[in-house]
């Protein structure tokens, strides 16, 4: 019996002796470390569910089928788009800039009188019109017959230019939609840009 209590004595001394045994008991005796515990649980739950269900911003896009004069239809497709919705000249006006870098192709576009998704004529039948311009190289800015304006004529003279651009969302963060483009350089060239889609952060 004294053998037995003895190694009771021997075994709860080795429990109080040890730092771990030492730090559970002394957790054990005060009850608000379980609120403490319990909520940096929680903490760390909420974090991790955080870092997996919180998703990037999508990237801004724009991407086409263009044809400058006589060379083969070739797709336009880039990330580096901007697009500003902002008034000007007393109007809601949209103005939308993307560029390939691999070829400096670009496409400008600006609309007036923006009133939400719906359908823009280019260059449209308004006091103000609206304009599209499809660029064979951003480097030749000094070139006139690097731009393929809506407004201009085609060879025979004829006022072809024509374009529709259809607003399906727009919000204060970005803008979402499809065009369509056609332009006439100086010389009478055409440019066509077709089956374009764009979903741009707005700035």
């Amino acid at each position: 019996m004294k053998d037995l209590n003895s190694a009771k004595t021997r075994f709860l001394r080795l429990l109080i002796g040890n730092p771990i045994s030492k730090f559970a008991l002394s957790f054990i005796k005060n009850p608000i470390n379980f609120l403490y515990t319990g909520l940096g649980i929680f903490v760390v739950l909420i974090s991790y569910d955080n870092t997996f269900s919180v998703k990037p911003a999508e990237q801004s896009f724009f991407s086409g089928k263009i044809i400058f004069g006589n060379q083969d239809y070739h797709r336009i497709q880039t990330n580096e788009v901007n697009a500003t919705l902002k008034p000007e000249m007393g109007e809601n006006t949209l103005t939308i800039t993307a560029t390939n870098k691999e070829n400096l192709e670009s496409v400008y576009l600006k609309i007036f009188k923006l009133k939400g998704p719906g359908t823009y004529f280019i260059p449209g039948d308004g006091e103000i019109e609206n304009i599209g311009n499809l660029i064979k190289n951003l480097e030749h800015y000094t070139d006139k017959n690097n731009f393929f304006e809506s407004t201009l004529p085609n060879k025979e003279g004829v006022q072809n230019g024509v374009g529709r651009v259809n607003i399906t969302v727009v919000t204060e963060k970005e803008i979402e939609g499809e065009l369509i483009l056609i332009g006439n350089n100086s010389k009478g060239d055409q440019a066509v840009l077709e089956s374009a889609k764009f979903k741009i952060h707005l700035q």
